[in-house]
This record gives C-alpha cells, sequence and structure tokens, in this order.
C-alpha cells in the first residue's frame, strides 16, 4: 500500500515539475523578448541621435573666423609666399586681411616697430647712427567687398644719408617725423578704402594710397623691414614716383595669374586742386608655375609726371624661385631725357639672390645684392652700392638681422663708404 502512494507522489510531482518548468521557460522567453525590443528602441534612439549629430556638424565644417585669425596671428608669416599684390609691404598684413572681410564693421589692429643701427667703418671718416620706427594698422571691411585700412607711422632718426649723401639711400626705413621745434608726430602713412567686385576680379582702391605697393614689385627686395634695407633694393632707383598722396588705383586679374592695373595721383600730398598736376602710371604683371618650387613673376610698368611737362619713364622687375630655397632677382629703370633731368636719375640696375633655410625650426636667410646707379649729369660718376644680409627668425615675432654695405661713387663723386649695421624688427 505504502508503495502504491509512494508512486502516486513521484507520478504528481513530475507533472508539477513539469508544468512549474514551462511556465518559468514561457516567463524567461516573454522577459527576454521585451528585453529585445527595449535594446532595439534603444538603437534607435541612438541612431537618430547619430543622424542629427552629423546634421549639425555637416552645417558648421568652416572654422570660426575668430579661431582662425588665432591661429594665423600665431602662425609665422613666410614672406616667400607673399603674392605679389601687396596692399602693404608688411608682411604680416595680409594674414588679417583674409579674415576681416568675414567680420564686417570691427576694428582689428596690427602693426610693427624696427630698430636700426649703422656705422661705418673707415677710420678716416667714422661715424654712427640709429633709427627706429612704429607702424600701427588699423583695418575693417564692411560686408565681403569693402575695406578699409589705415596706417599710422612715427620715425626717428635718418640714417647715414645725413652723413653720406647718396643717390639710391642707405637706409629706407629712415626719415624722421619730427617736427622741426622737436615733437615727436605721428603721421598718416597711408588711408584708404578698396572696393572688390566679381569675386576679387576688379578692384577699385582710393585714398591717400603708396604706389609702390602696387608697382615695381619684387618678391625678395621689396621690404625694409625684413629684407634689404638699402633704398635701392626696395624700389628702383630711377622709379620717379610720389610721395604717398590722394590718389586712384583699378585693377583687374585674370585667371589668378595675370593683371592689368592703372592709377592717377596727386603729384602732391594735398587736396587742393584736386584734379591738377596728376601723376599717372599703368602696368601689368603675370606669373609662371604658381605655388611650385620654380614660381616666376614679372612686372612691366610706365609713368608720365606732371612736374616734367608729362614725360615718361618705365620699369621692369622680376624674380625667380629655384628649388623653393634659392631665388633670384632683377630690376631695371630709365627715365626720357626731360623728367630724367627733372628728377637727376637717367636710370638704374640691379641683381642679387635670396637663400632661405630653417635653423633650430626657425628662418634663417642670406640675401645680397648689387645696384648701379646712372645720374642725368653727364659730369657726375655712377653710384654703385652692394649689400649682404643675415636675418634669424627668433619667434613669431622678432627677427635680427646682419647687414653689411659698400657704396662707390657717392653722390655721384669718388668717394666710398663701408658700413655694418643691425637690424631688429617686432611684428604684433
Amino acid at each position: 500500500m505504502a508503495l502504491i502512494y509512494c508512486t502516486i507522489l513521484f507520478c504528481l510531482f513530475i507533472i508539477v515539475d513539469s508544468t512549474f518548468c514551462q511556465s518559468i521557460d514561457s516567463l524567461t522567453a516573454n522577459k527576454l523578448n521585451t528585453i529585445n525590443k527595449e535594446i532595439d528602441s534603444l538603437k534607435n534612439v541612438i541612431d537618430s541621435l547619430n543622424n542629427k549629430v552629423n546634421r549639425i556638424n555637416s552645417k558648421h565644417t568652416e572654422a570660426d573666423p575668430v579661431d582662425s585669425l588665432l591661429i594665423t596671428l600665431e602662425t609665422k608669416i613666410d614672406t616667400s609666399l607673399i603674392p605679389e599684390d601687396q596692399r602693404s609691404r608688411r608682411k604680416q598684413l595680409d594674414a588679417l586681411l583674409n579674415y576681416i572681410s568675414s567680420r564686417p564693421g570691427q576694428l582689428f589692429f596690427n602693426g610693427q616697430a624696427n630698430a636700426i643701427i649703422q656705422g661705418n667703418l673707415q677710420k678716416e671718416d667714422k661715424f654712427s647712427t640709429a633709427n627706429g620706427s612704429v607702424n600701427l594698422f588699423a583695418t575693417t571691411s564692411f560686408e565681403n567687398n569693402i575695406i578699409l585700412f589705415v596706417d599710422l607711422e612715427a620715425i626717428g632718426g635718418n640714417g647715414p644719408d645725413d652723413f653720406a649723401e647718396t643717390i639710391s639711400s642707405l637706409n629706407g626705413d629712415a626719415g624722421s617725423t619730427q617736427s622741426r621745434d622737436g615733437f615727436d608726430r605721428i603721421v598718416v602713412n597711408e588711408a584708404w578704402t578698396e572696393f572688390l567686385f566679381l569675386d576679387n576680379i576688379f578692384t577699385v582702391t582710393v585714398g591717400k594710397i603708396d604706389l609702390t605697393n602696387y608697382f615695381d614689385n619684387n618678391a625678395i627686395a621689396n621690404d625694409e623691414n625684413s629684407q634689404f634695407i638699402s633704398g635701392a633694393f626696395i624700389n628702383n632707383t630711377a622709379f620717379a614716383v610720389p610721395a604717398n598722396s590722394p590718389g586712384l588705383r583699378i585693377r583687374t586679374t585674370i585667371l589668378e595669374r595675370f593683371y592689368i592695373q592703372f592709377s592717377m595721383s596727386k603729384a602732391e600730398n594735398e587736396g587742393n586742386n584736386i584734379f591738377s598736376d596728376i601723376y599717372k602710371i599703368g602696368g601689368f604683371g603675370f606669373k609662371l608655375f604658381s605655388f611650385s618650387d620654380y614660381e616666376a613673376e614679372f612686372h612691366l610698368y610706365g609713368y608720365t609726371h606732371p612736374f616734367a611737362n608729362n614725360r615718361y619713364g618705365f620699369g621692369i622687375s622680376m624674380s625667380q624661385t629655384i628649388a623653393a630655397r634659392f631665388t633670384v632677382f632683377g630690376r631695371f629703370g630709365n627715365n626720357e631725357n626731360t623728367l630724367a633731368e627733372w628728377f637727376s636719375i637717367k636710370n638704374s640696375w640691379s641683381f642679387g639672390s635670396q637663400f632661405k633655410e630653417n635653423i633650430f625650426s626657425e628662418p634663417s636667410v642670406i640675401g645680397i645684392a648689387f645696384n648701379s646707379t646712372k645720374p642725368f649729369d653727364a659730369q657726375q660718376l655712377n653710384e654703385k652700392l652692394t649689400e649682404l644680409y643675415i636675418k634669424q627668425q627668433i619667434n613669431n615675432w622678432i627677427s635680427i638681422s646682419a647687414h653689411f654695405q659698400h657704396i662707390w661713387d657717392t653722390g655721384g663723386i669718388n668717394n666710398k663708404y663701408s658700413l655694418l649695421g643691425l637690424r631688429v624688427n617686432f611684428a604684433f
């Protein structure tokens, strides 16, 4: 009897256990299905969020102009890559102008300072000079096609030309702005507005302009702040160009490699009778092998001067880069006899080279050049000048350069000088 009861209980246990397991399996399956559905739902939410993030990122692919500006200010300016059309010879200005148009109505400041010491090595006529200059640039834009630029300048010291009366100048950065009564003055060196049309293909500049910023350009002999300091290697000595004065420049660019431009300006820096005594100049230029290790550029210009019965002169300037580090340049300028008599210079030519290499990750430059200037007076000798300089960039803002200059037949007479110089340039 007991055996029968045990058998019945065992069968009941088997039945209950089977039913319970089936219930557990059913509950587990339902739970797993619920969990899988929740996981799928979360995946859909994550995918939706990722799509939204991607859409937001796609709308902000361009860097903020302010960030770009800060990056630019922290980046060294490679002067060898500066284009031929300089709004100003001050190289660091171009980096700012690229971003100003995207910040309309906001005023940006930039500038630089120079300190130059020069001394004559000859025992019989020793002298030494020091001069300094400060330029402050103020720039703003109005929409994307109008730029306003102002250059304020103060200079102390006249350099060695007070002792050695030259035709071509031994210091292109000198020329004191101090008044006769001894007060230091700040002068408006440039103040102009530039209008850009048709995606920068057509440019109009009006105001107080420096014509040497647009004509007689040269990649390695055009800037007294970072290259040669002799006047003959900044601009052609025979270039009969007036001082900065009210004027108008019109330029058109073709295929980003060719340009034609024309300018008119007052022959004197004054606002009276603005349409009389007009100096006229026109020119064209082109680039070959742009942005390559063998880039070349060529500039030709011609001009007429009202103070010389509108007689004419012309100039040629070229430079050629070889293997990215070595660059050569050449210049020639000539004036018609009436203009040459008024300006006192018949013609001038120069040539030279520059070698560039990085030392301790900072650029180091060696430059050498030679110039010959022929006076109009046949009784005077041709003035000849050579300069050698070595420049080392210290950091993003400071460079130091040592200069050696030798000049023969100074001022057209049988005299010569040998000078050593040191220049420190601060860009800010």
